[in-house]
C-alpha cells in the first residue's frame, strides 16, 4: 500500500507541475527579483545584493552542512544554530503535536515566517506555522535565515525573521540518497531514501526535477534510558522519585487516603505513592513521511518563463503517555464492598457531619490512574499539498516581473485511543450495595472498581474507554505580482537606484471539527476542545528600493540607503502599515557597516481568534500551598479564595488552564533596531558583529503570559480578589487549583536584545591527498543580554526577567552565551569535519523574579553542555559518496530537573537525550 501511495503521488507531481507551467497563471506578484545586478538574492530583501552586505543580520546554511550533519529533519540543523530557540522536535511528546518548526530569538514560532524559494508554504497548524517536516531536505541548495525581523519585505507575522529555503531546481540525472541513523543503544533508528530526478528539455530551454523521499524514525520510550526512567520530583532538599498524585490504587483528596489491591485503605504518602509515569511516554517520536516534490520552469521566449512547483507530503507523528489521569468528581455508595469496612465507616461519618443520611451518596474528589485501560495515544495524520503556477520574465533590459499563484492545503486527523469517558467512569463508580450493578444502568453500565490496583474488569475498561477523533482543515492562497527595475544612478554615484513594487492578496482558512466526545469536554486524560473555524484575508501593496548614495570617495567606498514598506488591509482588524529603513555604509573595501530599524504590524491568525476552549496542563506554581507561600503572597486573599495558606501540599507539579481564541484581539507592534559591522580583513577571512534589539507591544499571549503568570500575579502581586487574574481561578474543595482561565489577549511587552558574532575563515593548505586541500572554520554566536516579559501594560515595573533562565515563568533554557563551530578539512575525495555545540548555564527563573535564594532549590540551574559531532566523507567514485559521523560523540548528558522541567526530566527539544547516534549515508548519481 505505502508503495502504490508513493507511486502515484510521484506520477502526480509530474503530472501537476507540468500542468501548472503550461496553465496560463493568473495576475500576480513576486518574491524575487529580475536582474538588476549580477548578484545573488539574499533573503530579507527582494533587491539581489552579495551576501556581506545584507541590511539584517544574516546566517545561510548550505546543501554541504546538511549532508555532513546526518541530520534527517531539517529542523534539527535550525534547532543548533544560536539565532533560534529549540521549538517542537523529535522529542516534543507532551507537550507536543507532531510538528517540527522554527523560532528565532525566541518570539514564537508564529513570528516566524518559513518560506520555500522566497514564496510562503504549506501551513501547518491554524497559526499558521510551516511543518518542517514537509521540507525535502535532500533537493535543499542552501537555508537563509535572516534575524532582524522582515515584515515590510514578507509579511506581517516576520515579526522575529524570516527562514528560507532555496531548493535545488535546475537537476540533472538520476540520483539516489538514502541515510541510517541509529543510537549508541542500539535503538531509535533513523533511516530514509530518497529519489531525485531530473533533466533538461526543449534544446535547454526547459528543466523539471522530481523529487521523492520515504523516511522511518523509530520510537525511543522515557523508561529506556536511565536519567528519564523515573519522573523527578523534589522533597527534603534533593531530587526523588517522583511523579502524579492520580494514581492505580486511587487517591482520595478529601480524605487524603488510598487503597491496596484487597479494598483496605490506609493513608498516602507523599511523594513515595506517586504514580511513575515517565517510562510510558515516548522519549523520542516515531515518524513515518513521505514527501514528493517537482520543480519546472520552460522559457517561453527569451523574455518569457513560465514555472511550476507541486509539493505533497504525508506524515505520521504518534504520541504515546501514561494511562489516563482521572481527575475528577464522583458519587460513592458509601456500602460499596469494594474497599473496607473502615473507610465505609469514614464516609457515613461524613454524611453524619453534613446532617446527611448517612447511607447518602458522597462526593469525593479522586485521581485514579487508569493502567487497565492501557496508555494514552495519539496519532496525527498530516497530508499537506502544495501548487504554484507563475511566470517572469524582462520586459526591457532594466525591468523585469514575477507573477505566481499558489494554493496550499492540509488536512490533519488526530486520533486519540485509550480515553475515558468522564461521564461513563461517574456512572459506573456509583454501583449498588452488592457491588454487581450500577445505580444508573443505561447504556450498558458496568460496575468500575477503582478502589486498589489491578481491580478494573474487562467489561468495565470496554465501557468507559473510549476513542476520540478531531479534524483540521488549513487553507492558503496567495496572489502576488511584483517588478523590479532600476531608475538611473545618483550624481554622486555609479550605481543605479534599484526598486521593485507590487501587490498581494493572500487568503488564510481553517476549521477544527472535534467529535462529540471532545466537543462536549466527556473525555479524561486528554485535551477536550471546542470547533475552531475561522478565516481572513489580507489586501497589501509593498514597495522596496535601495539607493546607492556615494561610491569612491575618501572614506567612503559606498554608501547606500534601504527602504521597504507594506500597507496591508486585513479583513478582520483593517489597514495596518509596516516600513524598514536601513543603511550600508562601507568608509574602506574591508570594512562595512549596517544600521536598520523597522516597525512592524502583526494582525493575530485564526488560532489566535478562533481557536475553541480547550484543556492544557502546564507546570505551574501554587502560591497558596505549602513550600510555595513566601512574604510576597497575601495568606487573606488565599482564605478568601476557599483556603488557607500552606495547610494542603500541591497535588501536581502541573496545573490545568483553559486556553482558548479571543474574536476581539488586536494587532501587536513591534520595533526592531539592528546595527552591525562587518570586516573582512584578508581574502578567506570574514567577520560580522551584528546588534539586535527587539520590543513587541501588545503582545499576543494567553491572559497574563501563563497559568504560572496568572498565579504569581494574583497572590503576589496585583492581590486584588476582584482583578481577571484572580477571577480566572478556581479551586477544589481540597484547595488544589481546579482551572485557570487563560484565553488570548493583548498583554504587555516583549524585549529581547543581543549581539551576533559570526566569524568564517577559509584557506587553501599545501599538504593532501592530491597535493594539497582546503580548511574551512565557521563559528556563530550569539549573547542574548536580556529576554524581558511585561505581561500586564498596567504593570509597567512587573517584568519577568528570562536571559539566562528557564521555569515555569520563562520557560526553555534562554542561554546568555550560545555558540558553535565547525571545522572542515577537505582534501580530494576526503573530507574531515566537526562541529562543536556549547550552550551557556542557565537559572531557574524564580531566583531572579522571585528573589528565591538559589541555596533553597534543589537544582538552581542547569550547567553548561558542549556537544561534539564528528564526520568522515568519502568520494568513492565520481558517482558514488559516502558519509559517516558520531553526533554526541562525548555522550552529553543533560542536568537532571524536578518540578521546573518540561517533560523527561528535562527540555528535551534543547539538550540531546539519546546518547551518541551513530550515521551512515551514500548517494549515488547516475549520469
Amino acid at each position: 500500500m505505502k508503495k502504490n501511495l508513493l507511486s502515484v503521488a510521484v506520477k502526480g507531481a509530474i503530472g501537476l507541475t507540468a500542468a501548472a507551467v503550461l496553465v496560463p497563471a493568473m495576475p500576480a506578484f513576486a518574491q524575487e527579483d529580475a536582474k538588476l545586478v549580477e548578484e545573488v538574492i539574499v533573503t530579507g530583501s527582494r533587491i539581489k545584493r552579495q551576501d556581506l552586505e545584507s541590511v539584517s543580520p544574516f546566517t545561510s546554511i548550505g546543501q554541504e552542512e546538511f549532508k555532513i550533519s546526518g541530520n534527517l529533519n531539517v529542523e534539527q540543523k535550525l534547532a543548533e544554530l544560536p539565532q533560534t530557540l529549540p521549538s517542537f522536535g523529535p522529542s516534543s511528546n507532551n507537550p507536543g503535536d507532531g510538528t517540527a518548526r522554527v523560532d528565532l530569538r525566541g518570539l514564537g514560532s508564529y513570528r516566524t515566517v518559513v518560506l520555500v524559494n522566497g514564496r510562503r508554504y504549506i501551513p501547518a497548524t491554524q497559526t499558521g506555522v510551516v511543518d518542517l517536516n514537509t521540507i525535502p531536505g535532500t533537493l535543499i541548495k542552501n537555508v537563509d535565515v535572516v534575524t532582524g525581523g522582515a515584515s515590510a519585505v514578507y509579511g506581517s507575522d516576520a515579526l522575529a525573521g524570516v527562514v528560507n529555503f532555496q531548493m535545488v531546481d535546475d537537476f540533472e540525472g538520476v540520483q539516489i540518497t538514502s541515510l541510517y541513523d541509529v543510537t549508541g543503544e542500539g535503538d531509535g533508528a533513523k533511516s530514509n531514501i530518497d529519489i531525485t530526478m531530473g533533466g533538461n528539455f526543449a534544446d535547454g530551454r526547459g528543466n523539471a526535477v522530481v523529487y521523492a523521499s520515504w523516511s522511518d524514525r523509530e520510537s525511543v520510550f522515557q523508561g529506556d534510558r536511565d536519567f528519564s526512567n523515573v519522573a523527578l520530583t523534589e522533597s527534603g532538599g534533593e531530587l526523588v522519585p517522583g511523579g502524579s498524585s492520580g494514581i492505580p490504587g486511587t487517591r482520595v483528596f478529601d480524605t487524603n487516603t488510598t487503597f491496596n489491591s484487597d479494598g483496605t485503605s490506609r493513608a498516602f504518602q507523599d511523594p513515595a505513592d506517586r504514580f511513575n509515569y515517565a517510562p510510558d511516554n515516548y522519549l523520542q517520536l516515531p515518524q513515518e513521511r513521505f514527501l514528493v516534490s517537482s520543480f519546472a520552469h520552460y522559457d517561453i521566449s527569451d523574455k518569457l518563463t513560465a514555472y511550476g512547483e507541486m509539493a505533497f507530503a504525508h506524515n505520521e507523528v504518534p504520541q504515546e503517555l501514561a494511562p489516563t489521569p482521572a481527575f475528577t468528581t464522583v458519587s460513592v455508595n458509601p456500602n460499596t464492598p469494594f474497599f473496607d469496612a473502615a473507610y465505609q465507616d469514614t464516609l457515613r461519618q461524613m454524611n453524619i457531619d453534613a446532617g446527611l443520611d448517612p447511607n447518602a451518596p458522597v462526593d469525593l474528589f479522586v485521581g485514579r490512574r487508569m493502567v487497565e485501560n492501557g496508555p494514552r495515544q495519539s496519532l496525527d495524520t498530516r497530508d499537506g499539498f502544495r501548487i504554484l503556477a507563475g511566470f517572469r520574465g524582462d520586459i526591457n533590459d532594466d525591468w523585469s516581473y514575477d507573477t505566481y499563484y499558489s494554493y496550499a492545503n492540509l488536512e490533519n486527523t488526530n486520533l486519540l485511543n485509550n480515553d475515558v469517558a468522564a461521564s461513563r467512569f461517574r456512572q459506573a463508580i456509583l454501583v449498588n450495595d452488592a457491588g454487581t450493578a450500577c445505580q444508573d444502568t443505561s447504556n450498558g453500565c458496568v460496575p468500575l472498581n477503582i478502589w486498589g490496583e489491578g481491580n478494573i474488569s474487562q467489561e468495565a475498561v470496554n465501557f468507559v474507554n473510549v476513542g476520540a477523533t478531531n479534524v483540521t482543515s488549513i487553507t492558503q492562497e496567495v496572489l502576488s505580482a511584483s517588478m523590479s527595475g532600476v531608475l538611473g544612478a545618483l550624481p554622486t554615484s555609479d550605481e543605479p537606484v534599484a526598486v521593485v513594487f507590487g501587490l498581494e492578496h493572500r487568503n488564510d482558512e481553517s476549521t477544527y471539527r472535534p467529535d462529540s466526545f471532545l466537543s462536549a469536554g466527556d473525555v479524561l486524560g486528554f485535551n477536550a476542545g471546542k470547533a475552531t473555524v475561522g478565516s481572513y484575508s489580507a489586501d497589501e501593496v509593498f514597495s522596496e528600493v535601495n539607493v546607492p548614495l556615494l561610491q569612491g570617495k575618501p572614506g567612503v567606498e559606498s554608501l547606500s540607503l534601504w527602504g521597504a514598506v507594506r500597507y496591508s488591509d486585513y479583513s478582520n482588524i483593517g489597514g495596518v502599515t509596516s516600513f524598514a529603513t536601513a543603511m550600508n555604509y562601507s568608509p574602506i573595501e574591508m570594512l562595512k557597516i549596517r544600521a536598520g530599524y523597522q516597525q512592524a504590524v502583526r494582525a493575530p491568525n485564526v488560532s489566535e481568534l478562533f481557536l475553541g476552549q480547550s484543556n492544557g496542563f502546564p507546570s505551574a506554581d501554587d502560591p497558596c500551598a505549602a513550600g510555595n507561600v513566601t512574604t510576597d503572597t497575601d495568606t487573606a486573599l488565599c482564605a478568601a479564595t476557599g483556603v488557607t495558606a500552606g495547610s494542603f501540599t500541591q497535588a501536581n507539579s502541573q496545573i490545568e488552564g483553559m486556553f482558548g481564541g479571543n474574536p476581539d484581539l488586536q494587532e501587536e507592534t513591534s520595533n526592531t533596531f539592528t546595527f552591525g559591522v562587518v570586516v573582512e580583513p584578508m581574502d578567506g577571512l570574514d567577520i560580522a558583529v551584528d546588534y539586535y534589539n527587539i520590543e513587541i507591544e501588545d503582545a499576543i499571549d494567553v491572559l497574563g503570559g501563563g497559568v504560572n503568570n496568572v498565579l504569581d500575579l494574583c497572590y503576589n502581586v496585583v492581590k486584588d480578589i476582584n482583578s481577571p487574574f484572580c477571577k480566572a481561578i478556581s479551586r477544589r474543595s481540597d484547595g488544589n487549583v481546579r482551572i485557570v482561565n487563560v484565553l488570548n489577549e493583548n498583554i504587555g511587552l516583549i524585549e529581547t536584545n543581543g549581539i551576533d558574532l559570526n566569524v568564517n575563515y577559509g584557506t587553501d593548505l599545501a599538504f593532501g591527498i592530491d597535493g594539497g586541500s582546503y580548511l574551512s572554520v565557521g563559528f556563530s554566536s550569539t549573547f542574548l543580554l536580556d529576554y524581558d516579559q511585561t505581561p500586564i501594560a498596567d504593570l509597567p515595573d512587573r517584568v519577568n526577567y528570562c536571559a539566562g533562565n528557564f521555569g515555569n515563568t520563562c520557560g526553555s533554557p534562554r542561554q546568555e552565551v550560545n555558540w558553535n563551530s565547525r571545522i572542515t578539512w577537505s582534501s580530494g575525495p576526503l573530507t574531515l569535519s566537526a562541529l562543536v555545540r556549547y550552550l551557556g548555564e542557565t537559572n531557574d527563573d524564580v531566583i531572579e523574579n522571585n528573589d528565591v535564594a538559589a541555596s533553597d532549590l534543589v537544582v538552581p540551574s542547569l550547567d553548561a553542555e558542549t556537544y561534539l559531532d564528528l564526520s568522515v566523507g568519502y568520494a568513492m567514485t565520481e558517482n558514488l559518496d559516502l558519509n559517516f559521523g558520531i553526533k554526541n560523540a562525548l555522550d552529553t548528558e543533560p542536568t537532571p530537573l524536578g518540578d521546573a522541567q518540561e517533560q523527561a526530566n528535562t527540555f528535551p527539544s534543547t539538550y540531546d537525550l539519546l546518547g551518541p547516534r551513530y550515521f551512515l549515508s551514500a548517494s549515488y548519481k547516475f549520469d
